[in-house]
């Protein structure tokens, strides 16, 4: 089968969609499909894993081990409390169909396909089988409300709507008629159970790990607050946040003076890199709020790492309180107190932080790529057999 995959977001900016498109496509490749990404190019250094630091990113060369197709130019926009991209360009509809007639895809996969740029040219240009994947929690859009006619007739032209989660699904749901089904985001469960604590992280001190693009909504500034409340209660422990973004500088001033020395800004880190930092980790630390699903807990749960995250529905899709580590209600904790609490108990209790970590291995085994991917290949053979993707549900 050959599929094309079509997304604003992909390396060398960082990302739960990112990740979810360079994973299946690996899986899909090993289960022996030819697979074509389809995304524009990214010349700007937001949310990139080649931000200063002196990364260098060989784009080209991993671009074409990957059969990556770079169609126009990223733009960030400010979106929120986040950065949403479009891509630009002058004849990309006519590239598109050009695309489309030499690659011949069996199937078209878009994330987040009623957004622009390219989702919405594919989408209709496309003459194949059309699926989409949402990813996101849409609340009250104005977008969608104010022609929401114009988005239907796209929507009209998907034969299957996929959702990482139900909270993915529950917001747009209400805009659109669509084939809706689940099929859970993955996690490469050998990759993140393969890392090694790294040196400099290993003297025996406690680590307090912190992953993601250094956005409002993923809560820096709730991990900052809860790790001084854990060092001033009298536990010595690092903080690691491993991530970047234009608040890096208003994050670091909110680390007190006689604490700067044991917060770690590290910056962004590609997978293979990562791997070691959440085996470097003692806990986790994910207070973000307005996820669908929770890729970095499956990243920290392959890795056997206990975690204290944000109680959201989005969250609760794959970990319980008390289980997996603990979850936190943050509006019932505005001066992150609780936060703290529940990361300092994790901290100084060895024994309970390892029957977390068991308990998240456990939890991460059943979404690894190789069983969901073979769910949206299935979803794929249905399609393509003329059955509809309604006996497809969450795992």
């Amino acid at each position: 089968m050959k599929i094309g995959i079509v997304t604003e977001y992909y390396y060398p900016t960082l990302g739960g969609i990112q990740e979810h498109v360079h994973h299946f496509a690996k899986a899909a490749r090993q289960l022996g499909h030819e697979v074509r990404i389809v995304t524009p190019e990214v010349r700007d250094n937001l949310a990139s894993v080649g931000v200063g630091r002196g990364r260098l990113v060989d784009t080209a060369s991993q671009d074409r081990e990957s059969g990556v197709i770079r169609l126009g130019v990223s733009v960030p926009v400010f979106s929120g409390s986040s950065i949403a991209r479009a891509s630009s360009g002058s004849g990309l509809s006519a590239r598109t169909m050009e695309l489309l007639r030499a690659e011949q895809f069996d199937v078209v996969h878009l994330h987040s396909p009623l957004m622009p740029t390219l989702p919405l040219l594919f989408l209709r240009n496309s003459n194949t089988l059309n699926v989409g994947t949402f990813h996101s929690v849409v609340d009250r859009s104005l977008l969608y409300a104010s022609l929401g006619r114009l988005f239907q007739r796209y929507a009209d032209r998907l034969d299957a709507a996929v959702g990482v989660s139900e909270t993915a699904l529950a917001g747009v749901r209400r805009y659109f008629r669509a084939p809706w089904c689940v099929i859970p985001n993955g996690v490469d469960v050998s990759l993140f159970s393969s890392g090694r604590r790294r040196p400099e992280l290993d003297d025996g001190r406690l680590n307090v790990l912190h992953v993601g693009r250094f956005d409002p909504r993923n809560g820096v500034d709730r991990v900052i607050r809860a790790w001084v409340r854990v060092r001033r209660a009298g536990t010595d422990a690092r903080l690691i946040l491993v991530g970047d973004g234009p608040l890096r500088g208003a994050y670091e001033a909110m680390v007190p003076s006689d604490l700067r020395a044991d917060a770690h800004f590290v910056g962004f880190v590609p997978s293979a890199e990562r791997v070691d930092y959440y085996a470097s980790a003692d806990a986790l630390l994910c207070p973000a709020l307005g996820g669908t699903f929770g890729i970095i807990l499956l990243e920290a749960m392959a890795a056997g790492c206990a975690i204290v995250a944000a109680d959201t529905s989005g969250f609760r899709n794959i970990m319980q309180d008390g289980v997996q580590g603990f979850m936190v209600d943050l509006a019932g904790d505005p001066d992150c107190a609780a936060l703290a609490e529940r990361t300092n108990r994790l901290l100084t209790d060895a024994v309970l932080r390892r029957r977390c970590a068991e308990a998240g291995r456990r939890t991460a085994a059943g979404f690894d790529w190789a069983v969901v991917a073979g769910r949206i290949i299935d979803l794929y053979d249905r399609l393509r057999s003329g059955r509809g993707p309604d006996a497809l549900s969450a795992a």
